[in-house]
């Protein structure tokens, strides 16, 4: 069964990785147009991203408004995970699933509510509504991922510090929040990319506004040349990097409050 099961996994793995297979050679070809395999390496699509000013534009949008998602996921996250672990209210489950909702409501009907309501308020087309939506994609992730961080916690050391004089916000700032940082990274790095690589919400609510996936979008619907391979291949490496140093502190810091963590009698 484990044999089986490892099998499953590789074919799996080798499923999603193939495209990239492909897509990097093509993003490395000399050529005007798409070929594979290419007939002759060059970085000249990777230098005519940087060189090529609307693209140079979508991706510092698509920056600002994913930073800025992530910050306001973060901040309202990481309360709403304090408040579910911790809390005992009535409608605690029907508040959690409201915070677990945008990953599973389809992304055109989410979209497609947002709109309805940006449209009325008249934000349709404002950088700071984008933002706004895409930290409603992102939210998810931060509740999980702090959530299942802080239900790991040992509390009797945060009871230590209570017992030694500091009062509960004091406690939590110095004892809690050091605990929550790694994970609350790993979420950032995860709500980052759920806003940078956000296709149908930015369609429906950034009006003329162009982020990098947006542009792309609209370049694949004119012209395809070995610019949107390059793009692809530095938006994978770049996801790649991020979150691998996000799991990987994570893992270290909870490795290392288990190592500090006395036995239980």
């Amino acid at each position: 069964m484990k044999r089986l099961l490892a099998v499953y996994f590789l074919l799996l793995v080798g499923f999603l990785i193939l495209p990239l297979i492909f897509l990097v050679p093509i993003s490395l070809s000399a050529s005007q147009f798409l070929e594979f395999p290419p007939t002759s390496l060059s970085l000249r699509w990777y230098a005519a991203f940087f060189e090529d000013p609307t693209w140079v534009g979508a991706a510092i949008l698509s920056f600002r408004v994913g930073i800025g998602a992530t910050a306001l996921s973060l901040v309202v996250g990481t309360l709403a995970s304090i408040a579910l672990v911790r809390g005992n209210f009535p409608g605690k489950s029907a508040l959690t699933a409201i915070f677990i909702a945008p990953l599973i409501l389809p992304t055109v009907v989410l979209a497609l509510a947002l709109y309805i309501v940006f449209l009325r308020w008249q934000l349709v087309d404002n950088v700071f509504a984008l933002t706004l939506a895409h930290a409603i994609v992102a939210l998810p992730y931060v509740v999980m991922i702090v959530s299942a961080s802080l239900r790991r916690f040992d509390t009797t050391i945060e009871r230590a510090a209570r017992v030694l004089g500091a009062g509960p916000i004091k406690a939590f700032m110095l004892v809690t929040l050091p605990y929550l940082v790694p994970s609350m990274f790993a979420a950032g790095i995860l709500a980052f990319f759920a806003s940078f690589d956000e296709l149908i919400i930015t369609l429906f609510v950034s009006g003329g506004a162009q982020t990098l996936p947006v542009r792309i979008w609209n370049d694949l619907g004119l012209k395809l040349d070995p610019t949107v391979p390059a793009v692809a291949v530095m938006l994978t490496m770049l996801s790649i990097v991020g979150m691998g140093i996000g799991e990987v502190i994570r893992r270290r810091n909870e490795q290392r409050y288990q190592s500090v963590t006395p036995p239980e009698a």
